[in-house]
Parts: C-alpha cells; structure tokens; sequence
C-alpha cells in the first residue's frame, strides 16, 4: 500500500491508496466536505491544479541552505565583476549575509 501524500494548490491533502489513484484526506481550514472523495492521479491535478509531493524525509532547511548558497557564489561573481569600490562593498556585505543564513540553517538541520 503506497503511503505517499501530495497537497494541491488550494492547499488540500490527498493520499495514493493505490498506484495511480487518490483519496482526500485533509482539506485546509478543517472542512470535512468531500474528504474521501477518491480519484486519479491525472483527474486530481486537472480538476486541483499541479500536486507537490509531500517528503517529511526531506529536510528543507538543507535544500534551502544549498540555494542560499549558490546565490551567494552568483553575488560574489558579481562582486568581481564590480569595477568601483562602493558596489565591492556592498556585494562582499550582501554574500557575507546570504552565507550567514544558510550556515544558520544548516545548524538547524544538523
């Protein structure tokens, strides 16, 4: 029995009870309306927009860390690129703060 779980854009979460179908499970603000309401995979994401698989095994804050990451090498490639010493300064500030956050979160997740 697959235990995987996905949210669909209005924030509704459905369960694949079998390969390739969906049941509501939870709907967002506690409604019970239509929870057990089974469908295809296919028809739920045409009737309920695109469906973002739910990872609990995942830990967000590292993938988020990483992010921040390559965004503060784009800003440091900017920060060699500058050619006077106030737009040196102010990308050396603004990668020191993005490097700063990722290393937050990835004490976080550790």
């Amino acid at each position: 029995m697959s235990e995987r779980r996905f949210k669909d854009q209005d924030g509704d979460t459905w369960t694949e009870f079998e390969p390739g179908m969906l049941r509501l499970t939870e709907r967002v603000g506690g409604s019970s309306l239509f929870v057990g309401t089974e469908d295809s995979i296919d028809d739920v994401k045409d009737a309920h927009g695109p469906l973002t698989e739910i990872r609990p095994d995942t830990d967000v804050r590292a993938l988020l860390a990483d992010v921040l990451e390559e965004l503060a090498n784009d800003v440091l490639e900017d920060y060699w690129d500058a050619t006077d010493p106030t737009s040196e300064r102010i990308y050396g500030k603004i990668a020191h703060r993005i490097r700063g956050r990722a290393l937050k979160l990835r004490e976080g997740s550790a």
